[in-house]
């Protein structure tokens, strides 16, 4: 798995199924701030700060733009050149991870 987000103040998210049509919007205390390497993101509410990769921050853009998890896989399989079902495992458990530590909120269905 690639490792898109770093912090020690997350447990690990839970493994729920994702639908691939799922969507996700930024929590409303959140602020990012984006670097050649990836980005930072600060939740305000919680005074915590998590950092990510360039992966990392693709899969977040593509997320605060509500994209769907299946066409954010998408992106991230053909930018960094990995294969497909790989891009959609990943992907999927990064934006777990981002939901589980607040940071994103999913959409309803």
């Amino acid at each position: 798995m690639i490792r898109f987000f770093h912090t020690s103040n997350v447990r690990k998210a839970a493994e729920k199924p994702a639908s691939a049509k799922l969507r996700f919007h930024v929590a409303p205390d959140v602020k990012a701030s984006m670097h050649p390497d990836g980005m930072v993101l600060i939740h305000l509410g919680k005074g915590t700060v998590f950092s990510a990769n360039r992966a990392g921050a693709a899969i977040w853009n593509a997320a605060a733009q509500r994209w769907s998890v299946e066409r954010v896989a998408k992106a991230i399989s053909g930018e960094f050149d990995i294969p497909a079902d790989t891009a959609q495992r990943d992907t999927t458990a990064f934006l777990r991870e981002l939901e589980a530590a607040g940071l994103l909120i999913a959409d309803a269905s």
